[in-house]
């Protein structure tokens, strides 16, 4: 059965770390490199989890990391976890004390844990093989991860996303605030809901953000490979897409009472206004949270 076959996923499996994650990395240690102040996501820790190899590649390609489409997908990837992180806060605000981090990648949120984060237990969750390329990566450049901080490998070929959370601990009656970045597009619709199923079976409180793909469109702009078409060519596909009235109804059937949309209004309001750097709002809703 393959990772996309699977009632539960995190992302697409297989035994080698993610090549587009380690993209997304590359993505968000260019933004630390090349955008303008104020961060959109003020990332240090990624600059120092790359190796010197990749980041000498990066520094020799500045002037390419400035074409349309790579800002347009750099603004995309840093927004989605700074908006994440922005709804960690507010629910840390009002109680919540676990943060779940699914399909974690190359996430440094537990290396650079802001003092309101502090008595937070945070769980990433991954595949073995991305989980322990990033451990040793973080133990090499002396980045230990705090003790607020777990890793918990998954081979979703053999258990569920819920029995893995059951097996560290993570119970169901306690609040918990869940991201999920990156990931959906890359499964199918009967794995993204066992996800949401499994994240809506938490108690009241509990919140989910996440990305999905709307369904495709052609920038008349921008004449080069999407990205769908990108992460096919690594042999990554996208198999799902929704429309925001899609992913919402999704959501409510899984039992969420509130769900809220990162507008591209919203973040020039709220995260673009005022830059003088030419890094562009997402021009497409792709975020989303939900609330139990």
């Amino acid at each position: 059965m393959s990772a996309t076959d699977r009632p539960e996923a995190t992302d697409g499996g297989g035994d080698a770390p993610s090549r587009t994650a380690a993209g997304v990395a590359s993505l968000r240690a260019v933004h630390q490199l090349v955008d303008g102040t104020p961060k959109i996501l003020d990332d240090p820790a990624i600059v120092r989890l790359l190796d010197a190899q990749t980041m000498a590649a990066l520094h020799a390609a500045r002037e390419q990391m400035q074409s349309r489409a790579v800002r347009a997908l750099r603004s995309h990837v840093v927004l989605r976890s700074r908006w994440a992180e922005d709804r960690l806060r507010a629910a840390v605000e009002r109680g919540v004390r676990r943060y779940v981090i699914l399909g974690a990648g190359y996430d440094t949120f537990i290396v650079r844990q802001p003092a309101w984060a502090c008595d937070l237990r945070i769980v990433e969750v991954d595949r073995a093989a991305i989980q322990r390329a990033k451990r040793a990566r973080l133990a090499e450049v002396g980045l230990a991860p705090p003790a607020n901080a777990s890793f918990l490998e998954v081979d979703f070929e053999r258990e569920t996303l819920a029995s893995a959370l059951a097996r560290a601990g993570v119970d169901t009656d306690t609040p918990t605030f869940f991201s999920w970045l990156g990931v959906t597009m890359y499964l199918t619709e009967l794995a993204i809901d066992a996800v949401l199923r499994t994240v809506a079976s938490y108690a009241r409180q509990s919140e989910i953000v996440l990305t999905f793909a709307q369904p495709a469109e052609r920038d008349p702009e921008h004449d080069g490979p999407t990205l769908a078409e990108r992460a096919a060519a690594v042999g990554e596909p996208w198999l799902s897409y929704f429309t925001p009235d899609q992913i919402e109804q999704k959501l409510r059937d899984a039992g969420f009472a509130t769900v809220e949309f990162l507008t591209p209004e919203r973040a020039q309001a709220e995260y673009f206004a005022g830059r003088e750097d030419r890094l562009p709002v997402p021009r497409r809703t792709s975020l989303v949270s939900a609330v139990r």
